[in-house]
């Protein structure tokens, strides 16, 4: 193991892009089946299967920017996933409703994923994993923290 190993084994954020990296390419490698690529399949998975979704509330869900994801969902209109529709309670508001064809490629991305968590899952000590979600869900404040102090560090 070069010096180069050794240190990424003790940096969490290497270990999670390595899983991550690992996880997109598993669900590409089925999403290509079905030629869905893992951020189009992401995104169906955020939209309300039957009512459709805000388009302003789908970008929180998955942790991303508004800009990054208008690409995405012009990409799932050409291929049909999705149509954009006035709310007809609020006509300022756009719903992205799911076709016949979307909800069938947002039910293989469920299936998928539910088979994937239960294979990691799959034999871990269910306290282990409590710990796990513990440590996951303290990551954002205090990487919000450590971004507002390197910040702080730059302007002084």
């Amino acid at each position: 193991m070069d010096e180069f190993e050794k240190n990424a084994e003790l940096i969490i954020v290497h270990k999670i892009r390595s899983a991550w990296f690992e996880m997109s390419r598993i669900f590409n490698s089925i999403g290509a089946i079905y030629h869905i690529t893992l951020p189009v399949g992401l995104t169906l998975m955020s939209i309300h299967e039957e009512e459709g979704t805000p388009v302003t509330k789908i970008a929180p869900r998955m942790g991303m920017e508004p800009n990054s994801l208008s690409r995405i969902l012009k990409t799932m209109e050409k291929e049909a996933f999705i149509v954009r529709a006035k709310d007809t309670i609020d006509k300022r508001r756009v719903m992205v409703k799911l076709t016949k064809k979307g909800q069938e490629a947002r039910n293989i991305c469920l299936k998928s994923v539910y088979r994937m968590n239960d294979a990691m899952l799959e034999g871990l000590d269910p306290i282990k994993v409590k710990h796990f979600y513990e440590v996951m869900n303290s990551f954002p404040k205090s990487m919000t923290l450590t971004l507002e102090e390197m910040l702080d560090e730059r302007k002084a």
